[in-house]
């Protein structure tokens, strides 16, 4: 038997997405939708962008400016300025101008998020070039959160992260955001929408800055991560 009230029903997947986060303690008002609900209607809104976050994950033509990174021949508002050139998103590309504006120059979110990446890393004992960009982004996302960290140290392996197990009790509405953008990043679905990381009454500017950060390694590669701006 089903545990869902409102299995079969149009409503089940509403359900669903109640239940998401158990003891869920909500930073701000609002909510990450994680899939359309069936029959709702379309919203137009100001800032409103159709395109997926993942979209911005990939390019033939990134090799060239990997190369720029790796030589410190470009600065951080470029980066930004070229990684999400082809964005329509007014909320987005104003959120990266605060970004760009309130940068401090280091990558990590603090002294504690990069102490925590590296440790994995060397106890994984596998230098940054040779990862794939995606789990080096996803590991990036699991280890900014200090609540996050705690559901996800235990199931973080080689080359794989098992979600399943990362319980998410007490996490706030940041740490859910980072979870569900590394999710998006490792499995190449979409479980967080553009127009969602861009909404500043949803995501703050700590969260905002790791899945932006999280994009640029996951484009650009290693380099980045190297990197003082």
């Amino acid at each position: 038997m089903s545990k869902l009230f409102m299995y079969g029903s149009d409503l089940q997947e509403l359900e669903q997405l109640m239940m998401l986060v158990p003891n869920f303690l909500p930073k701000r008002s609002g909510v990450i939708v994680v899939q359309r609900i069936r029959n709702e209607p379309e919203f137009l809104q100001h800032g409103r962008c159709s395109k997926r976050i993942t979209d911005y994950c990939g390019s033939k033509s990134t090799r060239s400016l990997s190369k720029q990174i790796a030589a410190g021949d470009i600065s951080y508002e470029e980066i930004l300025g070229k990684c999400f050139e082809n964005s329509d998103s007014y909320s987005l590309k104003r959120r990266l101008t605060d970004l760009n504006r309130t940068h401090n120059g280091e990558f990590f979110l603090s002294p504690i998020h990069e102490s925590r990446f590296n440790t994995v890393c060397r106890l994984q004992n596998e230098p940054f070039e040779s990862r794939a960009t995606p789990y080096l982004a996803t590991l990036f996302l699991l280890t900014a959160n200090d609540k996050l960290w705690c559901a996800a140290k235990d199931h973080v392996y080689l080359d794989s992260f098992d979600f399943k197990k990362m319980h998410l009790n007490g996490i706030n509405t940041d740490g859910y955001a980072i979870y569900q953008m590394a999710k998006t990043l490792q499995r190449g679905q979409e479980y967080i929408k553009l127009n969602e990381i861009s909404d500043k009454h949803l995501i703050g500017d700590r969260a905002f800055k790791a899945i932006i950060h999280s994009v640029l390694i996951t484009k650009y590669g290693a380099a980045v991560l190297q990197m003082k701006f």
